[in-house]
């Protein structure tokens, strides 16, 4: 892990031991908010459970809107504790503006490196997290948030996996989605500003699925 990676996930656990700490009623409101009022050990165990939570704090941390300013936990931590270390700011600075995306794998070579293509935004991504990246290949699809970090993309932790024949209505779903956006929230808003504020998103569909595998999300 570089130094930037290390200096990310210590601002991340200090924020995630801030907001329990001081925040545990608006933890228990975006719970219900994220789960869409579902209990996820109801219908989902194992490894799909353990990732739910993980992709939860992710998304707590990173997007949820915590106070009238609409401002991020991760936001409201730093703010109140000055990041002390050296380059803490530009890390923060380069991780707090980032967004949860759809991506495909386009390529797997032989050193395990992958190419990602973002689905919503465009562009296309070289992933070298082994640990992460393990197991995938040509034509997977899944949402996470991309960070670059110590000159190369890495995945925040958080994965929303999706069936390769599903992808078609998930990006039929979220193209529903962003045009509602467009037209009740913000008719200049673009996909990056809609997917900041509604990166939950993903989780509406993962869950679909897996509550109902022949469900049409869209």
């Amino acid at each position: 892990m570089g130094k930037e990676e290390e200096i990310k996930a210590r601002v991340f656990q200090g924020a995630l031991n801030y907001v329990r700490e001081t925040h545990p009623a608006a933890i228990d409101t975006a719970y219900n908010y994220f789960w869409d009022d579902q209990q996820p050990d109801e219908f989902m165990g194992g490894v799909a459970l353990e990732l739910g939570f993980i992709n939860f704090e992710d998304w707590l941390i990173f997007d949820y809107k915590a106070n009238e300013e609409k401002e991020s936990f991760l936001s409201i931590y730093v703010n109140r504790n000055p990041c002390p270390g050296d380059g803490d700011a530009e890390v923060v600075d380069k991780i707090k503006g980032s967004v949860l995306s759809l991506y495909e794998v386009d390529s797997v070579l032989l050193d395990k490196k992958v190419q990602l293509r973002d689905l919503l935004r465009g562009g296309e991504f070289p992933l070298r997290d082994k640990p992460l990246t393990r197991g995938l290949k040509k034509g997977d699809i899944f949402a996470t948030r991309l960070l670059k970090l110590d000159g190369h993309y890495v995945m925040s932790g958080c994965v929303y996996p999706y069936a390769s024949e599903q992808k078609d209505q998930v990006l039929r779903y979220v193209d529903k989605q962003f045009i509602r956006f467009k037209r009740n929230v913000d008719p200049e808003g673009t996909m990056e500003g809609y997917l900041k504020d509604y990166g939950d998103v993903f989780n509406l569909i993962w869950m679909k699925y897996i509550m109902d595998p022949a469900s049409n999300a869209a």
